[in-house]
């Protein structure tokens, strides 16, 4: 009894039992349903095979007849001709019935399951070079309001399921992929396609939480780059060394602007318009293009291509983005001596309407690729 009782408290054990139960249980209901129909064909041959006109005399006789009745086919060529083949006969045209019911019944509930769990997004994405968001709140949703404009795809999990369809009512399907999971369950985290993904911005309520998840995710996925945001700014250097790659305080990032919002207002209103997505010609952001063969100011000095811009696009080149030995360095603002080189990454001021000649002309989307 001891033994019994240390197998099931060790999850493993008490999964295999559960599993080994179940067998053994459709094993016996199989084995048992076997003899019952055997029997019952037997009694029908008892009743029939001594009968005049009779046509039932053998096994495979009972088991045909048996088999038209259950599915309905009623062929005609063998029937009972006895008062207790007749009664055995009643009991097949019923029991078909019931088996037709169930069929049904089945094929309707598996067609429900299938449709949810594709709603649920347990068939898993495709996506590829795409954003992981993990958790969804009102901070999230707003977050993907700001880059759903880029055309960049997304993918969603949420513990709970109401936010699946909140999130396919505000958003495309071609673009957005949502799952309803446990965050920490990495396995059911496969399903978002995660090893292809480029960023994962985690935002939890909890710090700790974050943190926890972070570790557990790097370790079995270090492909993407991951952005976490937080509550607690002391904390920034924590994350960092436990591989994430970007660390958002947001206590911090309200704090600069309502301080810069009592001490210049003017500047504060113009950086919160510039980290707004631009959709017409009036809207003004930053935007950041990496560099590619098609891009008209590869190999250019920083300062020619500072003024060309500003005449042909009316948009305004801030810095420029270059990695050296798998370091990112920013130049904000540099003067002339420095070039535009492939991989580098632009930043720009421009409008709504210049985005688009920028990303005809240059060839990529904006953001960072």
């Amino acid at each position: 009894m001891n033994l019994v009782f240390i197998n099931l408290a060790n999850t493993k054990s008490y999964l295999w039992f559960m599993v080994e139960m179940r067998k053994r249980y459709w094993i016996a209901f199989t084995f048992l349903g076997l003899i019952l129909i055997l029997l019952i064909n037997y009694l029908l041959i008892y009743f029939e095979k001594d009968a005049p006109n009779s046509v039932i005399h053998t096994l495979g006789d009972a088991i045909w007849y048996m088999m038209v009745s259950i599915t309905s086919v009623g062929y005609g060529d063998k029937v009972p001709v006895t008062v207790g083949g007749r009664i055995i006969g009643y009991f097949f045209i019923i029991s078909s019935l019931g088996i037709l019911g169930v069929l049904i019944s089945s094929i309707s509930s598996n067609i429900y399951t299938m449709i949810e769990e594709k709603k649920l997004g347990y068939q898993g994405c495709s996506f590829e070079d795409h954003i992981v968001f993990i958790g969804w709140n009102e901070f999230n949703r707003m977050v993907v309001d700001e880059v759903y404009s880029t055309m960049r795809k997304f993918a969603i999990v949420t513990d709970r399921k109401d936010d699946i369809d909140l999130i396919y009512e505000c958003y495309r399907k071609k673009r957005v992929f949502a799952l309803f999971a446990d965050y920490h369950n990495l396995e059911v985290l496969e399903k978002l396609n995660p090893r292809t993904a480029s960023e994962v911005f985690v935002n939890f309520g909890s710090d700790t939480e974050a943190l926890l998840f972070v570790i557990n995710f790097k370790s079995k996925y270090p492909e993407p780059s991951i952005i976490v945001s937080i509550e607690n700014s002391k904390l920034k250097n924590t994350f960092l060394a436990a591989g994430v790659k970007y660390v958002i305080p947001r206590n911090e990032i309200a704090s600069k602007l309502v301080a810069s919002y009592i001490f210049e207002p003017d500047v504060a209103e113009l950086n919160q318009d510039l980290l707004s997505a631009a959709h017409s010609i009036e809207d003004y952001d930053n935007q950041e293009y990496k560099v590619i063969d098609q891009n008209p100011y590869l190999n250019k000095d920083y300062l020619d291509a500072f003024i060309d811009l500003k005449l042909t696009y009316d948009c305004v080149l801030l810095g420029l983005s270059k990695t050296k030995d798998n370091v990112r360095v920013l130049y904000k603002n540099p003067s002339g001596g420095i070039k535009i080189e492939l991989g580098d990454h632009m930043l720009l001021m421009a409008n709504g309407e210049t985005k688009k000649r920028i990303e005809a002309d240059f060839g990529i989307f904006e953001g960072r690729i």
